[in-house]
């Protein structure tokens, strides 16, 4: 099918594309016909993506596929990270400050 080009295999960086772009198929294509439509996109998701859902029994909507594969597939990052990129601005920061602070100096001079 189309409309659905690329098969998902779980690559994290990927699955906001492929859910996205599977959100504007479902809103295009008639509601009646979602069943259908359904049962191409779980022969979309291959690898580890579709063992997770498989594992599960509840994937007979979209809304349902699209929320186990966001909660198994999706890019967690964890209290480190968060503490490393704001040490990491604050740093930015502060050698900003110090560069202009060094410029006006020089300036003065």
């Amino acid at each position: 099918m189309k409309l659905i080009a690329h098969p998902f295999d779980g690559d994290k960086r990927k699955l906001r594309e492929f859910i996205e772009n599977l959100d504007v198929v479902f809103e295009l294509v008639n509601p009646s016909k979602h069943d259908i439509l359904l049962m191409f996109v779980r022969a979309k998701i291959i690898g580890d993506a579709r063992s997770k859902l498989m594992v599960r029994d509840l994937t007979h909507s979209w809304e349902l596929v699209r929320s186990i594969l966001k909660e198994n597939c999706a890019i967690r990052h964890t209290l480190d990270y968060y503490t490393c990129k704001v040490f990491s601005a604050i740093q930015q920061k502060r050698k900003h400050s110090f560069v202009g602070k060094q410029n006006r100096r020089v300036r003065l001079a």
